[in-house]
């Protein structure tokens, strides 16, 4: 099996956690697809009003109002676009907070991959054409895919939650979507920013930027960008429901721009909260590993 090959399968199995950005690519992207972006009121930018909170407190407000767990349940539905393919699975995610996340996934009703996924670890195991496996480490996927994932990142795009920028807020610098009637943080000047989302300049630095509901605090659009190898990410979260004490998002989009599109919706048809969660995971003694080709 070569690099492609396995790239498609880690796409489908972990879609929502494959945004991040490459330094090490040296490829031209080939970027030619506007990212997902929120819809637009023309007459709310007329009303919106919006008192000035500084980023520390913005970060605070919004991480009050994450969805915070000891154990999680959920199922949802993905539809995903890859190289101009569309594939439809369902996912079954059990996490235990800061500790492992397990995946089933299921094609047509028929199980057809299971992953389970800690801070140290990542497992594979695929069993609807063929019964293969995979074990390896977050350092080795990060060589073969050129990316930067980790087990946080996963976690809180999953829930919706923040991606963290910095370990000091403070660093992250506030400012007023008057036009979406949201706060965002960004990690560029609040001038840049709104120039960048604007379309009026392209950045000349990395940046990233979360949009914030002015009423929930919780995140609505959040987006990256790597100026180096051109690769954008941009998520829409919608349709938030309550459960237990918090506000969930039910729709998740994804959209990655880069040396290809891809696009990801996530619809869940249920999230539990706090109900101990087991996590099995076993690779039958007939898989055979995969063999990866590393470039």
């Amino acid at each position: 099996m070569n690099k492609d090959s396995f790239t498609k399968i880690f796409i489908l199995l972990i879609c929502v956690s494959t945004f991040a950005f490459s330094c090490k690519s040296k490829k031209k992207a080939k970027a030619t697809e506007t990212p997902v972006v929120v819809a637009v009121d023309s007459t709310i930018s007329d009303k919106c009003k919006l008192d000035f909170k500084s980023g520390k407190v913005l970060a605070k407000h919004m991480k009050e109002k994450e969805l915070d767990f000891t154990y999680a349940s959920a199922k949802f539905n993905c539809e995903l676009t890859l190289d101009n393919e569309d594939h439809s699975f369902n996912v079954s995610v059990r996490c235990r907070k800061d500790s492992v996340i397990w995946m089933s996934i299921s094609k047509l009703g028929i199980d057809a991959a299971r992953a389970l996924i800690t801070k140290d670890s990542v497992k594979i195991t695929l069993g609807l054409t063929e019964k293969k496996y995979f074990v390896g480490d977050f350092s080795y996927i990060n060589e073969l895919l050129q990316a930067d994932l980790d087990y946080d990142m996963i976690q809180a795009l999953l829930f919706g939650n923040s991606a963290a920028f910095y370990d000091d807020d403070e660093k992250l610098k506030p400012g007023k979507d008057k036009v979406n009637c949201n706060y965002f943080l960004s990690t560029v000047k609040k001038k840049t920013a709104r120039k960048i989302n604007q379309g009026a300049i392209q950045p000349d630095e990395n940046y990233q930027t979360m949009w914030l509901n002015p009423d929930s605090y919780k995140i609505v659009m959040l987006e990256f960008e790597d100026v180096k190898t051109k690769r954008k990410f941009n998520a829409c979260y919608e349709d938030f429901k309550p459960v237990d004490n918090f506000l969930a998002p039910f729709k998740l989009t994804y959209s990655i721009t880069a040396e290809k599109i891809i696009k990801a919706e996530i619809r869940y048809s249920r999230i539990i909260l706090n109900e101990v969660q087991t996590f099995p995971f076993k690779i039958p003694a007939s898989y055979e590993p995969i063999q990866i080709n590393k470039k």
